[in-house]
């Protein structure tokens, strides 16, 4: 399980990252994400629920990759949901493009769930 527990805990601290970002430099954070703050708009209180999603999300993941195969797989499987769901935001509301990430990020969950579920 350490390939597994060592993706869950990069993907952690990309979450923190990602959080910060958010936080301290919200149009930057909205751009990155595939929906770009227009220049006329000010950010708005939903960047700083991301910001406290992804925190949560982090925490949730470092307290989980020291559980058992089985909770470790489920719950990397579980998590791919938001950023699939972030993928379909973005495709409806952002930049095509911007989806590619989070689409990533989907595959990277599913390939960290399978890892954890095989034992390694």
């Amino acid at each position: 399980m350490r390939i597994s527990r060592g993706m869950t805990y990069a993907l952690a601290a990309a979450l923190v990252a990602l959080s910060a970002r958010a936080a301290f430099a919200p149009r930057g954070a909205a751009f990155a994400y595939g929906v770009p703050i227009p220049d006329e708009a000010a950010p708005t209180p939903y960047l700083e629920v991301k910001a406290n999603r992804d925190l949560v999300l982090a925490g949730l993941l470092v307290v989980t990759a020291s559980a058992s195969r089985p909770v470790l797989a489920s719950a990397l499987f579980v998590g791919a949901i938001a950023p699939a769901a972030d993928a379909w935001t973005v495709s409806r509301h952002g930049k095509m493009s911007g989806t590619a990430i989070h689409l990533a990020t989907v595959a990277y969950l599913i390939v960290a769930g399978a890892l954890a579920a095989s034992g390694r």
